[in-house]
């Protein structure tokens, strides 16, 4: 396993995302712009209950909340869907030989996709809102590296331990739910009293969507200890997500 069989098979990797990519809309009308409907859907939803319902004064709250949604739904997708993407293709493993972990890398990948699609749209809507936020753009890029790369590790990470304990899949499903809410994604991070503020950012999912936020509602690129944060988590998950299918890689097919 590594980066060379990984280069050597990105031709499967390449079929495999664009499998995903279909899969997720076969006998959709709408197709891929459900990447972005699904999120405007959710966000209106919540922008109606925190401007009519609990009247907050933010200015453009619903691109508050959707400068950190985009960046947190395409991360949840990928840790969701590859939970389970090596028993779903346990036919294709058995059937060749393929480095196994192109099964839930090109989940990540797919949904990283999904996730730029979106993005690409409603990126001139930010630009309008504040103009300011063009001379950060350049540092895009760079925290989508991190991002997806945290992602990868994440859903490597995730598709293996499934492997060995089949209710993670469950349990995973409740745990979204406080994950989310410990998320600062329909609130920012000022807003928590300040003694939380470190316990916040212990949840690897927040520096993230913090940076995204700075870049695409503020117009600033956010504290350097979040960048710091950002690779860190990435850097870590990805070793440890390498790591473990390294030790476990042998012996999926017996699990499955």
């Amino acid at each position: 396993m590594g980066c060379v069989p990984i280069f050597h098979s990105r031709h499967i990797l390449a079929s495999m995302v664009a499998k995903n990519l279909k899969d997720k809309y076969v006998g959709s009308t709408l197709g891929i712009f459900w990447a972005l409907i699904n999120p405007l859907l959710i966000m209106w939803v919540v922008t109606f209950v925190f401007t009519q319902v609990m009247k907050t004064e933010i200015k453009h709250y619903s691109l508050l909340v959707l400068s950190a949604f985009l960046p947190w739904n395409f991360f949840i997708n990928s840790a969701t869907e590859s939970t389970n993407s090596i028993r779903q293709n346990a036919g294709l493993l058995n059937q060749y030989t393929i480095p196994r972990e192109i099964i839930p890398i090109s989940v990540a990948l797919a949904n990283f996709l999904n996730f730029l699609f979106g993005f690409a749209v409603m990126l001139p809507v930010f630009i309008l809102a504040n103009n300011t936020i063009v001379k950060c753009l350049w540092a895009l890029p760079l925290i989508m590296a991190l991002h997806l790369g945290f992602a990868v590790g994440i859903s490597l990470l995730f598709s293996i331990v499934n492997v060995y304990f089949r209710d993670f899949s469950q349990l995973l499903g409740v745990g979204i739910m406080f994950w989310f809410w410990l998320t600062p994604v329909f609130y920012s991070l000022e807003m928590m009293p300040s003694d939380f503020h470190a316990a916040f950012l212990a949840n690897p999912a927040s520096c993230y969507v913090i940076i995204y936020r700075a870049l695409l509602y503020n117009g600033s690129y956010g504290g350097i200890y979040l960048w710091l944060l950002a690779f860190v988590f990435a850097l870590v998950s990805i070793l440890a997500g390498y790591f473990l299918f390294v030790s476990r890689e042998r012996d999926i097919l017996k699990h499955i």
